[in-house]
């Protein structure tokens, strides 16, 4: 199996989906797929069981029975851990399996109990989808786009990691699977949301500052990105179509207009209104970053696509995009650094 890690990064935190044994990360929570006992009898939760000590066990049946969605909290024993999350995907009293509600369920909660308890790192495997047997693809759909949604949000977690791990009755295509649909969500699945919040606050600035033509640019922005947020709200069955609304979508196009439109503002900015400027120039920073969750998104399908043909063969078009997407992104990198420069310079540090 071919490792990979992707990182994106969502307001203050990173969402990294790779490959890995999940028992084995240090971190502070780790989170269980396992059935309403706790009964941590197979998969990912016979893992942690193992390599924890029976404690967690121990601890973990002081909280059953359960119900599917349900979230309950351990120790983790021996793990390099603070906690286990222990999230139910089978009810075995009312013969109930994992379904899009719980999975949504138990993902929100584990990551509403990171922030109640403190944790800045937490580790996710694909929840039920083992013995609860629910689909990969959907599994990736229904865990990043809760998690990317949490983010948006105020929150004190640093990293979320889901890691996949190839076990019994696991097929290398299953995580593939997930893999592919997990990071081309978790670009398309926020940034059209974090470029509303930006092209509103630019609305705002703009506003004070008595610029006809660029209030109209904006409202334009605006206009356009409504467009935008329509074709992305369409739930793709296949990570071919997923790819095809965001190329449909025009969204890496519209990051680049905010980042325009930003860098126009800045330049109107004459009478040195310092707060004014910083202003712009954070939005001016948010808007690069999204652009570079954007390219991070399109190199991952493009290495995705090259690694299906085993290094024998990869046709010249996609070599080309690939070393013209590392440009790119070096190039967006660059332009990252001098804004965090600005505002050092401005005394308003680099966010």
């Amino acid at each position: 199996m071919i490792a990979r890690t992707a990182d994106y990064k969502i307001n203050n935190t990173t969402l990294r989906v790779n490959y890995g044994d999940i028992t084995r990360l240090t971190t502070d929570a780790l989170v269980s797929s396992d059935d309403n006992y706790l009964s941590m009898g197979g998969g990912v939760s016979a893992a942690l069981l193992r390599g924890g000590g029976e404690v967690i066990s121990i601890e973990a049946h002081k909280h059953t029975p359960l119900k599917i969605g349900d979230v309950a909290v351990t120790s983790a024993g021996k793990l390099p851990a603070k906690y286990i999350f222990h999230a139910v995907t089978i009810d075995y009293t009312n013969m109930i399996y994992a379904s899009e509600e719980s999975i949504r369920a138990a993902t929100l909660k584990c990551m509403q109990l990171a922030d109640t308890l403190g944790v800045r790192l937490i580790a996710f495997p694909a929840l039920g989808t083992g013995v609860a047997n629910f689909p990969f693809q959907l599994a990736a759909e229904v865990m990043t786009r809760t998690i990317a949604d949490y983010l948006m949000g105020e929150t004190r977690i640093e990293l979320v990691t889901i890691t996949l791990f190839a076990r019994e009755s696991v097929t290398e295509t299953d995580l593939n699977q997930f893999y592919e649909r997990a990071v081309a969500l978790a670009s398309v699945s926020t940034q059209s949301k974090r470029l509303n919040a930006l092209l509103a606050e630019l609305e705002r600035i703009v506003g004070r500052m008595n610029a006809p033509q660029l209030s109209k640019y904006v409202a334009e922005l605006q206009t356009e990105l409504r467009a935008s947020q329509g074709v992305l709200a369409e739930r793709p069955e296949t990570i071919e179509i997923l790819e095809e609304i965001q190329d449909r979508s025009d969204i890496k196009r519209l990051g680049g207009e905010v980042v325009a439109v930003s860098s126009q503002v800045q330049d109107a900015i004459t009478w040195g209104d310092k707060q004014l400027e910083e202003e712009v120039l954070r939005t001016k920073l948010n808007g690069l970053l999204t652009q570079l969750n954007i390219q991070t998104s399109h190199l991952n399908r493009f290495q995705i696509e090259k690694a299906k043909y085993g290094g024998q063969l990869v046709p010249p078009r996609l070599e080309t995009a690939i070393e013209d997407t590392n440009k790119e992104t070096l190039e967006i990198e660059a332009r990252i650094s001098i804004v965090r420069k600005q505002l050092i310079a401005l005394g308003a540090g680099s966010g």
